[in-house]
């Protein structure tokens, strides 16, 4: 079997893995579940500028950009996890081609196609690339104004097409997490430019005033309107979301969650987790010095660090932060790699399999001990709808949090809420209504409530066991 049919091969395979995923292992909590159910609002509300992290919350954490491809996606194919997840798909595959392209353009089309298999297949990447989150659409933007940026100075025949498309992929970056998708691609092109000295061809290749009134153009809008129809977003989003949460391990300012507070510098084994397999392969060549006269291995290995470096003293991260580094990753490993062709055509198809038997061992984790694993109320709503609930009638999820997969898969019918006097509103309503509860919160419920239901249904997951009380 020749390297391109054994490389389609695993790439089928990884793809395969990964629609089988999206389709079996439902939306979990809590990111990903909340980031699929603000985008359900946001289709269902036709609400397309504020992001709601429950009715009447506006949630200021995060621009638009995710919830208007899951939206719409869901808007499209209908509002389930598949169709949620798909444009996440679709980015990393879109992500994957660029890649190649590119590794392609420099050591021909062995190197673009270890570039392409070797991120589809890291860890990280394959996870991101089919959940619903902001982060896949944010490396698809500081990707495309990398790959734009070099192509604009060094492609003969459009490089006035890639420097637009470098300002456009910054405004796009702006709508899909804010300030952050200009640091994190800056900071690479800033240190190639000062370490090459390229300043005349960084001013002469790029068209600097009408460019930035491009990124203007596309991301200004969306604030000034998220602004208007809820003040205070600027402030909150811009200072807390870009700055706090980043410089202090304690901030407490998170409206949403809570920071997640991490050791000075645990972005590193971070990486190193989310690069596996290619990580452990890469070692092979730690000490091996390659470099080429345009700047381009000194461009990768600042791709491939910078983001790091900047996180490296930032106490408040989370694991999709090593994703930026990613792409600039794979293609300095198949410049490496290109050197071994012998090595690259024995060893990377397979190796990328590794990453497909880790995938498919998870679904079946998830499907055959969700007691253990799952953490969504995707079973349990599905016992609700097969007692046949009536259009008017009530679903009430008795928790002092939010359950945001109860709410994605029910519709947007269950309300979540611990108040004494909504439990008993319905004792009054004169509909059929049910009450989904933890086992360690039934004794809350208000008595009279209580009495008036009967248990339907018992699921456990790992965070305890369901009930299903209906009247």
């Amino acid at each position: 079997m020749s390297f391109t049919a054994r490389v389609f091969t695993a790439f089928s395979a990884l793809l395969l893995v990964r629609v089988a995923g999206m389709l079996l292992i439902p939306l979990n909590e809590t990111t990903e579940a909340r980031y699929g159910e603000m985008a359900r609002k946001m289709l269902v509300s036709g609400d397309w500028v504020t992001l709601w992290h429950k009715y009447g919350v506006p949630f200021w954490a995060k621009p638009p950009l995710y919830a208007w491809l899951s939206a719409a996606s869901m808007g499209l194919f209908g509002a389930d996890a598949f169709a949620a997840r798909l444009p996440s798909l679709l980015l990393s595959v879109l992500m994957c081609w660029l890649v190649y392209d590119a590794a392609r353009r420099r050591d021909g089309k062995t190197a673009g196609l270890t570039a392409a298999l070797a991120l589809a297949s890291s860890t990280g990447f394959f996870v991101a690339g089919g959940t619903v989150m902001t982060d896949p659409s944010l490396v698809f933007c500081t990707m495309l104004v990398q790959l734009a940026f070099w192509h604009a100075l060094h492609d003969e025949k459009n490089p006035r097409l890639w420097a637009w498309l470098f300002f456009t992929g910054c405004g796009l970056g702006l709508l899909s997490k804010g300030p952050v998708a200009l640091v994190l691609p800056g900071l690479p092109v800033f240190f190639w430019v000062l370490i090459r000295k390229e300043w005349k061809a960084l001013w002469q290749k790029l068209p600097w005033v009408r460019g930035t009134l491009l990124t203007f153009i596309i991301a200004a809008p969306w604030y000034l309107m998220a602004e208007h129809r809820t003040p205070g977003f600027l402030k909150y989003f811009i200072v807390g979301e870009n700055i706090s949460r980043f410089l202090d391990p304690h901030w407490k300012g998170d409206l949403y969650g809570f920071a997640h507070a991490y050791p000075y510098g645990a972005i590193w084994p971070i990486a190193f987790g989310g690069l596996f397999p290619w990580s452990l392969v890469a070692l092979k060549w730690a000490r091996t010095r390659l470099r080429s006269e345009d700047g381009w291995i000194l461009y990768l290995v600042l791709w491939s660090i910078a983001s790091l470096a900047f996180f490296t003293f930032c106490a408040n991260i989370i694991w999709p932060y090593v994703l930026m580094m990613q792409p600039g990753f794979a293609l300095l490993f198949a410049a490496y790699a290109a050197r071994e062709e012998t090595f690259v055509r024995k060893y990377v198809p397979l190796t990328a399999l590794v990453t497909a038997l880790l995938g498919a061992a998870a679904i079946f984790a998830f499907r055959y001990f969700p007691q253990k694993l799952a953490n969504d109320q995707a079973d349990i709503i599905k016992a609700w709808q097969a007692t046949g609930p009536r259009p008017n009638s009530h679903l009430v999820f008795w928790s002092n949090r939010m359950e945001f997969s109860a709410e994605f898969y029910s519709g947007g019918r269950a309300f979540v809420t611990d108040d004494p006097r909504a439990a008993e509103l319905l004792l009054t309503d004169g509909t059929r209504d049910c009450i989904i509860t933890y086992t360690y919160n039934e004794k809350t419920l208000p008595r009279d409530v209580r009495k008036a239901f009967h248990e339907v249904a018992r699921i456990t997951n790992h965070r305890g066991t369901r009930i299903l009380l209906c009247q």
